[in-house]
């Protein structure tokens, strides 16, 4: 487990959203995860707009030091950015990759000038194509009821699950130039790279064939 400083915090909302089931491969939802360009067509008027669908430019890197994926400087202008948002607003975004199945998301608080609100989802394969996402959110929000908080989660999580059970192939491509990537897919360039430098290639193309089956929902 990643050390999350802000789950100890004692004024934080501890939200967990349950469990949902993905046919689709771990890395391949840790990759939806980080991905800022599907905002405006997959969570239309939520956490992105078709009038605002520029992915800026943002930083990228595999900190040695701790060996963890960081992408930082991440904007997008977000029409509903959280359950306690009253409009739009432009929202920052920090992610941090701490293990092959694991990121955390900090990101501009609506309730705080000078705090994050956390969002991490920890993703337990259960075959190289099927997994169950767990996310678990640390808020700072006073008045958002827990059912309310942990609808809003999901209602984004399963857009985002029509997604992936629909991306071919299933498990994430290792091989280079497989997939054609732009500019705002630093991160997930940057996550590919790491999976290979550690030799992690469950639930990717690189894995044995011959263990990827998928059970009926």
């Amino acid at each position: 487990m990643p050390h999350i400083p802000e789950a100890d915090e004692p004024d934080r909302r501890y939200v967990p959203c349950g469990a949902v089931r993905v046919k689709s491969s771990a890395p391949r939802v840790i990759e939806n995860f980080l991905d800022m360009a599907h905002f405006p067509f997959v969570h239309t008027d939520i956490l992105g707009s078709e009038a605002h669908s520029e992915v800026e430019k943002y930083k990228c890197e595999i900190r040695r030091d701790v060996d963890e994926v960081w992408a930082t400087d991440c904007v997008f202008t977000q029409p509903q950015a959280a359950k306690s948002a009253s409009g739009a607003i432009r929202t920052d975004y920090i992610y941090r990759i701490t293990t092959p199945f694991t990121v955390l998301l900090y990101k501009t608080c609506p309730m705080s000038e000078t705090r994050w609100d956390v969002i991490c989802l920890f993703v337990q394969p259960m075959e190289p194509g099927l997994c169950r996402a767990h996310p678990v959110m640390f808020l700072l929000d006073e008045t958002s009821t827990d059912a309310d908080l942990i609808g809003f989660q999901q209602v984004i999580f399963l857009q985002d699950r029509i997604i992936l059970e629909n991306q071919r192939p299933r498990l994430l491509p290792l091989e280079p130039r497989f997939e054609t990537p732009t500019r705002a897919d630093a991160s997930s360039i940057a996550y590919r790279r790491w999976l290979k430098e550690k030799g992690c290639v469950y639930g990717t193309t690189l894995g044995p064939a011959d263990t990827f089956t998928v059970t009926a929902a």
